[in-house]
């Protein structure tokens, strides 16, 4: 594994690119969080989501599957009713 400041890698992002390609590389941000860079694999696009985003579209393919869906329009009524202040400005 390889830490490297954020200035660093912002100055040879090609060089540390192809080192992430074999090994983990950590970026440190000084008054920051610090940050992990892989390589992404096709096979790997779910690892995008948490477990708690997953979770939600999955109810809401179900909502789907099961006729539990309304209109944009009814929506955004809905909102306009319970938010007002949202859409006076």
């Amino acid at each position: 594994m390889k830490t490297v400041s954020v200035t660093e890698f912002r100055g040879n992002i090609k060089k540390y690119l192809d080192i992430a390609e074999s090994e983990k590389l950590v970026i440190h941000r000084s008054k920051g969080k610090s940050f992990v860079v892989i390589p992404l694999n096709e096979e790997d696009d779910d690892t995008l989501l948490n477990n708690a985003q997953k979770a939600a579209i999955d109810e809401a393919l179900e909502d789907v599957a099961n006729g539990r869906v309304q209109s944009h329009k009814d929506v955004t009524e809905e909102t306009k009713q319970r938010f007002p202040n949202l859409f006076n400005r």
